[in-house]
């Protein structure tokens, strides 16, 4: 068996073997998107600065069939809870019945990462939103941004050393159970994106997201154009009235929610009656008090009722210690969904 590191998005054939991975793992499998592979491609189309840290693609071949492929990714700035350099393995796919393969694109990706100085190692994490090995919830949808994959990962990757670092819960609301809450914060409003203010309003997601999630321990804080960029590739499919920003009485931004339409509906052929709601936060001198996420969802929840094409959302990513989300999803009728969780390993 040999591992091949995939340096350049111009190798169309070491793509393909990559991209065959999945094809062949997920081809009986209902509710796995094809078209999610292209988050893959993005970001390894994305120019690379010559401080971006090291993001490299490997796949596991015998005699040229593809076993199993991963991403080594180390992004500068991510730190362990201890304070360590981490690491990220995205892309994790393997056939069920070769653990082998596995074991080899892990032990590469570890290799090249221990040399570049991480000292854990944390998957399945692409970047700050694309995170988390299913385990519970097979059948439910594979929503947009989201991962989907077989039972059996959960006990290769422990087979490979890594053990559950994080337990990560969504939580679904449909139409036949939502109710509208109504709430009002004296002092906070709610409005809606502004597309128009299309400048502003990214600025307005950059500070906010720093704000509330940049001291989270393996969160990697972004650029403006990092954001610039992100905020733009969801323009296409965006819908404003989805997006809520909070702001006090001065109108200063406080909180914020993204919630996106399923795009991978629409890749399947089928009308869009799914959203996720991506983020949802306020910033931390307001976050302890509660009420702006409350605010915020109310409004969220108003505009979903009105429009009836819409049946099924899904909210995440809920941390397992983070009870806020669940005790605020609670007051809108949530109800359990899929299950993740991240495995860590110390090099």
């Amino acid at each position: 068996m040999r591992v091949v590191e995939i340096r350049e998005p111009a190798d169309a054939r070491a793509l393909e073997l990559f991209h065959q991975v999945a094809a062949d793992v997920y081809r009986d499998d209902p509710v796995w998107v094809p078209q999610s592979e292209r988050m893959f491609a993005q970001r390894f189309r994305q120019p690379q600065a010559p401080d971006a840290g090291l993001w490299v693609p490997v796949v596991a071949l015998e005699n040229d069939r593809p076993l199993a492929r991963a991403v080594a990714i180390l992004a500068p700035g991510a730190r362990d809870k201890a304070g360590r350099p981490q690491a990220w393995i995205g892309f994790v796919e393997c056939l069920q019945d070769r653990p082998d393969a596995a074991r080899c694109v892990l032990d590469r990706c570890e290799q090249l990462l221990g040399r570049a100085g991480a000292r854990s190692l944390v998957l399945p994490k692409a970047d700050n939103q694309l995170v988390g090995l299913l385990v519970e919830g097979f059948t439910l949808p594979h929503l947009v941004f989201t991962h989907h994959n077989p039972p059996y990962y959960l006990e290769l990757f422990r087979g490979c050393g890594y053990r559950v670092q994080t337990n990560i819960y969504t939580l679904h609301f449909t139409r036949e159970t939502a109710e509208q809450v109504h709430v009002r914060l004296p002092g906070f409003t709610t409005r809606e994106f502004d597309r128009s203010n299309l400048a502003q309003e990214i600025e307005t997601f950059h500070k906010l997201q720093q704000a509330i999630f940049g001291s989270r321990p393996g969160y990697v804080r972004r650029t403006l154009e990092q954001d610039r960029a992100l905020v733009e590739s969801f323009l296409p499919f965006m819908q404003d009235d989805l997006v809520i920003v909070a702001e006090d009485h001065d109108r200063n931004p406080v909180g914020l929610l993204v919630c996106l339409p399923d795009i991978y509906q629409a890749f399947r052929g089928e009308p869009i009656t799914r959203a996720r709601i991506v983020s949802i936060g306020a910033v931390p001198r307001l976050a302890y008090r509660g009420g702006i996420g409350a605010l915020m969802g109310a409004h969220l929840m108003a505009n979903l009722l009105r429009n009836p094409d819409y049946e099924f959302v899904e909210g995440s990513w809920v941390l397992g210690w983070n009870r806020s989300p669940r005790n605020l999803a609670r007051r809108f009728h949530a109800r359990p969904g899929r299950e993740f969780v991240l495995l860590e390993k110390t090099i």
